[in-house]
């Protein structure tokens, strides 16, 4: 009986662990599009008169009724401007078609900057915007720059073809990823202006995520908004009312929002997609300013860091979703990121919170590993009886428990010390696979980043090692089938171990080590070999 419910045990801990990459498949990939193909659909839509990049055709025409424009203006770029963190450009037809964070590279050995947006690739994402019913009949221009120490100011022009004059001004503070653009349609009362984040062909990337909602997100009425690629190929458009919130696109680690700057007007939101262009956008209503028509919006460009999203007080930091642990998930996030003011290596930081936990784990634990020993001790009575009632597993059961009753030892509480550590165990995945501020943190020697496999696969063998030796410790099985069970159990760990985050092995190895040096000192305590 022991033995089983030992064996129940890890196999319930890897039912967890293969059910989790169960219920969260990586994303099926699509079949990449030959580029020849696009230019192919897009030329054909162009001769049916349509723009595919166009708002009045993607979305004012479902949601306003206007009739698709089919002027097209020229591309190309006429400013890039930022700060020390942001580096933005805009091309003629206003619309910020790339957009790169300076303190991000792709990976450890690509030097190359994170681009939220980015133009001229088979997979695109830029935020374009236009005054419904009005199209473009000059491009815009730059009329002013100003980049001082603490701030950026850019201000374009451009005409519209009713012979509006089209202002806009982007604002960024130092430090900051947040882009505040104001429009102002000079004589322009009663016009209204949408803005939208723009992503083609996004499904490829998309297909290396998993375990996480990648595409559009909003929040809406206070309630977090996902919505699959999937779901706006088959449904096509999505549209919403909410007082305030935010639309955007987000990846794992960064996002590009919209959102209002007062949080207490109502505004018109809408997700399009067509299988190979997607929007998600909203439309501004505006306000009237000495026959102006004014627009003020933000736009946060960079990366889901939960303290910096916080600042912005729209409810951005819930796009960090820790799922279904949250409860356990976000207050261990926010604990290693204030210890990490004062760590500044994670993995240490990992190390100290085992310890930390053991400690407050320490007493349920430590019954637990005494009645292991307990059960061990009674392992020569265990032999005997099987030896005694043979394949009597009836019998035997009732002597068993009549056994552990005599000897007040509990067969289950072997279960507990791994049960116990399931819930922490899911919780610092999640926080190791969507936290920013993990991305590429280094521990020691040869594991340069936390958030990916050991390269060499150290931690998961120091792992199988140490799930070996407490395996030693524990009470055997006297059936032989379950010897061998128990026995292939490290290898089966270890093998699924190899390329999870090296920051989890790391917790998991640490935790192992301190289990075995509490219940060698329990065993002792009580004379059991």
């Amino acid at each position: 009986m022991d033995n089983k419910n030992l064996i129940l045990a890890f196999a319930l801990s890897m039912g967890v662990l293969f059910g989790w990459s169960w219920m969260f498949p990586p994303v099926e990939p699509v079949q990449q599009v030959e580029q020849t193909e696009n230019r192919n659909t897009q030329t054909a839509n162009s001769q049916a008169g349509q723009n595919s990049t166009a708002i009045s055709s993607t979305t004012e025409t479902s949601i306003q009724g206007e009739n698709p424009t089919t002027q097209v203006v020229t591309s190309e770029s006429i400013q890039t401007f930022g700060n020390d963190v942001l580096e933005l450009t805009i091309n003629a037809k206003g619309w910020l078609t790339d957009a790169v964070l300076l303190n991000y590279q792709e990976s450890l050995d690509n030097p190359e900057k994170i681009k939220p947006l980015s133009s001229g690739d088979f997979h695109e994402a830029y935020i374009n915007s236009g005054v419904v019913g009005q199209t473009l009949a000059e491009p815009f221009k730059l009329t002013s720059l100003n980049e001082s120490h603490d701030k950026t100011t850019a201000t374009f022009e451009a005409k519209l073809s009713d012979g509006y004059t089209w202002q806009r001004t982007y604002t960024l503070e130092k430090g900051s990823y947040l882009v505040n653009v104001k429009d102002r349609i000079k004589d322009g009362a009663g016009l209204k202006l949408y803005r939208q984040v723009v992503e083609k062909n996004p499904l490829e990337a998309a297909a290396e995520n998993y375990n996480e909602h990648i595409g559009p997100i909003g929040l809406f009425n206070d309630e977090l908004t996902e919505v699959s690629y999937d779901d706006l190929d088959e449904m096509g458009a999505k549209k919403l009312a909410a007082m305030g919130g935010w639309t955007g696109m987000m990846t794992r680690y960064f996002i590009s929002a919209i959102y209002g700057t007062d949080q207490d007007e109502s505004y018109r939101y809408y997700y399009k997609g067509d299988g190979r262009s997607y929007q998600a956008g909203m439309i501004n209503d505006g306000m009237v300013e000495q026959g102006d028509m004014v627009f003020d919006n933000n736009m946060y460009i960079g990366p889901k860091s939960v303290p910096l999203l916080e600042k912005l007080h729209v409810g951005l930091e819930r796009s960090v979703d820790f799922g279904w642990f949250t409860v356990i998930a976000k207050p261990l996030h926010e604990v290693m990121l204030w210890l990490n003011q004062y760590i500044s290596n994670f993995g240490v930081i990992i190390i100290l919170m085992v310890i930390t936990i053991k400690i407050i784990l320490f007493i349920p634990t430590q019954g637990a590993y005494r009645s292991m020993a307990a059960m061990r001790k009674l392992q020569p009575e265990m032999v005997r009886l099987k030896d005694r009632y043979g394949d009597d597993r009836a019998k035997m059961g009732q002597e068993v428990m009549a056994m552990y009753k005599k000897n007040k030892v509990n067969p289950l509480g072997g279960c507990l010390p791994i049960l116990m550590q399931m819930p922490i165990f899911f919780a610092l995945y999640k926080v190791l696979l969507i936290s920013i501020e993990l991305r590429q943190a280094p521990f020691y020697g040869w594991i340069e980043d936390m958030s990916v496999q050991d390269p060499f696969f150290v931690l998961p063998i120091l792992m199988g090692i140490s799930m070996y030796i407490q395996m030693k410790l524990n009470p055997q099985p006297t059936d032989p089938i379950q010897a061998k069970v128990m026995q292939f159990l490290p290898i089966m760990m270890t093998a699924l171990f190899l390329f999870f985050p090296a920051g989890l092995v790391l917790y998991w190895v640490v935790n192992n080590v301190l289990s075995i040096i509490q219940q060698r000192l329990v065993m002792k305590s009580m004379n059991v070999d």
